[in-house]
């Protein structure tokens, strides 16, 4: 028979196995969804740090940036591999934030796009810049790098933007954020003038040069086209803009400052109203007249928006069916703070949402935890940065989470009703 003193420690190891085994459960806890069809699969679960963007090179091979070691990582057959693929001289700020390796796009292995805030070096301040690389198969290096867009980062360091989109019409999209400017381009009337800020770029992607079709080709300052690379202006920040598969049109995910993050839909010559308002315009003191209207530019609310901000991220369209004809062509988007997937069906013209919630229907604006929980697909992610559409048609998602000093995974998402769907 155990004696009284054995017998406590026996009770205190089955609890500290209890709690412990909570613990862990909690640390490596699966994300949840509401359809039950969803399920996550952990493809990388350790070795990254802070990882801001991922692009897939082929059916087997993911490129992941890391935003303060300035190191590209090669995820190949599910294995992240020890030796990153390239490591640049980037200036990092904090953690979190802002400046650092950001923005990955790729086109086939001829055309990898890397944005990322250049440190200063010699007498060259700090840039933000686009350069545009071949990935080299055998060597598993990305070799040749070309400048392709030469961007301020001053006076900063916050929003400097940095994600990429390529379109249908194969030109490349672009985004650099206000860098904490106060001028034209943040609908600042008299303030300084258009000066590669809050702006999104549409360009060539061989050379930089401007889109065929830009609004502001004509717009001339001091005889030089100071605008004709610009899609775009008015804009905060952004950690998402994606293509639709369908349209071709630009969809933009804004973070917000305090008061609302916002779903834009982007056509030439769109101004969304930053640093005048976030959010419908209606629920401002402002009205158009307020803005800084360039020729050729246009105003329109948010397709949709989260009122407080809560750091929306990555935006996605699925072009693909694999997860079920409900999600096939739709809308997915994170967060960084809640680490919450969310989820909008596109309306039948493909320029704004349906809901099932007549509340958020009628404004457009999910302001309540109730209305917050009806867009929300999954939770437990931890922060998302990226979300992406894999070759094999399922949806890969990017994390970063900012209590374990930015530690990153890869989560695949598949369902179990792919069969039923004839996929």
């Amino acid at each position: 028979m155990l004696s009284k003193v054995s017998l406590v420690f026996v009770f205190i190891l089955i609890l500290c196995s209890f709690l412990l085994g909570g613990y862990f459960n909690a640390a490596y806890a699966q994300p949840t969804f509401k359809d039950s069809a969803l399920k996550a699969e952990l493809i990388v679960e350790e070795g990254l740090s802070s990882p801001t963007s991922m692009a897939f090179l082929d059916d087997n091979n993911i490129l992941v940036l890391e935003k303060n070691s300035g190191e590209v990582r090669l995820v190949s057959n599910g294995i992240l591999q020890e030796e990153p693929v390239l490591k640049l001289d980037v200036d990092a700020t904090t953690l979190t934030c802002c400046r650092g390796l950001l923005g990955i796009g790729t086109i086939g292995k001829e055309g990898v796009f890397l944005y990322f805030s250049e440190a200063a070096k010699d007498d060259q301040p700090v840039r933000n810049r686009l350069y545009k690389y071949q990935w080299n198969e055998q060597d598993h290096a990305l070799v040749n790098p070309q400048l392709i867009l030469d961007l301020p980062a001053t006076p900063g360091p916050n929003h400097p933007g940095g994600k990429i989109a390529i379109g249908k019409d194969h030109y490349l999209y672009t985004v650099i954020g206000d860098l904490n400017n106060e001028g034209q381009l943040q609908n600042i009337e008299d303030g300084p003038e258009p000066n590669d800020s809050s702006i999104i770029l549409k360009i060539n992607p061989e050379d930089g040069s401007p889109a065929k079709d830009n609004p502001f080709l004509y717009v001339e300052e001091e005889g030089q086209n100071q605008m004709n690379k610009y899609y775009a202006y008015g804009i905060r920040n952004t950690f998402g803009l994606a293509i639709d598969p369908v349209t071709g049109f630009l969809w933009e995910a804004e973070n917000g400052d305090e008061d609302y993050d916002e779903i834009n839909l982007v056509r030439p010559g769109f101004n969304s109203g930053w640093k005048k308002f976030m959010g419908p315009i209606s629920e401002s003191d402002m009205t158009e007249d307020d803005l800084v209207n360039f020729p050729n530019s246009y105003y329109s609310d948010p397709a949709f928006s989260w009122n407080p901000s809560l750091g929306v991220t990555d935006i996605e369209f699925l072009d693909s069916s694999k997860l079920g004809s409900r999600y096939a062509n739709n809308i997915f988007v994170g967060d960084i703070t809640n680490g919450n997937l969310y989820f909008f069906e596109v309306n039948q013209n493909r320029t704004g949402f349906v809901f099932d919630n007549p509340d958020i229907q009628t404004d457009l604006v999910a302001d309540d935890e109730e209305q917050l929980d009806d867009i929300t697909l999954a939770s437990g992610f931890g922060g998302i940065t990226d979300i992406e559409t894999g070759p094999d048609g399922l949806l890969y998602i990017l994390t970063f989470d900012q209590e374990s000093d930015g530690e990153g995974k890869i989560y695949k998402i598949s369902s179990s009703n792919s069969l039923e769907d004839g996929l």
